[in-house]
């Protein structure tokens, strides 16, 4: 059977890669070590586990990326000093919020649906923002927040945060969504947010009861849409004015 090859971008390189896994020997060469004669003893002194995968010529051991990131720390070899100091830098790019790094994560990313997934992640976290000052100007407080997002969850999701973390083994809420359910749930907080001020609302009970007819329209328009729509659970509605449920559209994945 023909494998058909991948790649995983480390660094300036790109290492041959499985499932995930990197070809051990092209990861260890990019680290300046040689590939041992005895793998399973090498493996055993090193605590690497990873399955073997067939990269063209039958099964061959390989890394996950855990151990080659592990690997790669603990060897002092010039190669291994450079992969270090390059990943010095990412990180201090990381903990200083530069968001370039995560768009050229995305355009790395074999997942040629990984893009809209992150932008639909930001603009769902801009929509949350806005719902919660509106609200905040508007005389809401205390629990009115957890309880404006459990209407938003149950109607999107058909489930609670905890009971969504646990089954998709996430630690944030919305690192478990798809990008349908992050853009259902920034349309129905945008809606939300834009009517407390189009109407003028003031206190929390005039504010969920307007989030649960928004979100009831919400739920039944998407509804409407599905059933005529072949789309993948990872497709998304297009997000027009979002003044009124009935706006959403099926966008093709």
């Amino acid at each position: 059977m023909k494998v058909t090859p991948q790649n995983i971008r480390v660094g300036t390189r790109s290492l041959p890669a499985q499932g995930g896994f990197l070809h051990a020997q092209s990861a260890l060469t990019l680290l300046g070590l040689a590939f041992p004669a005895d793998w399973a003893s090498y493996a055993r002194t090193h605590g690497l586990i990873s399955p073997e995968r067939d990269f063209g010529i039958g099964a061959e051991p390989t890394l996950s990326l855990p151990e080659f990131v592990r690997l790669g720390f603990e060897a002092q070899t010039p190669q291994a000093r450079r992969w270090q100091k390059t990943a010095h830098k990412l990180l201090a790019r990381m903990l200083a919020g530069d968001v370039r790094l995560s768009a050229e994560i995305a355009e790395a990313s074999p997942d040629p649906q990984a893009g809209r997934w992150l932008h639909a992640r930001l603009e769902n976290q801009n929509a949350r923002k806005l719902l919660m000052s509106t609200v905040a100007r508007h005389g809401g407080s205390a629990e009115v927040y957890g309880q404006l997002g459990s209407i938003s969850n149950a109607s999107v999701l058909g489930m609670d945060s905890a009971s969504l973390r646990r089954e998709r083994g996430v630690k944030s809420t919305r690192d478990g969504l798809n990008t349908d359910e992050l853009l259902r749930l920034s349309y129905l907080e945008s809606a939300t947010a834009r009517a407390i001020e189009e109407h003028g609302l003031q206190g929390n009970a005039a504010i969920l009861r307007l989030h649960r007819s928004v979100a009831a329209q919400e739920r039944q328009t998407w509804q409407g849409v599905d059933s005529r729509s072949p789309t993948s659970r990872d497709s998304a509605p297009r997000l027009g004015g979002a003044s009124r449920p009935a706006e959403l559209s099926p966008q093709a994945g």
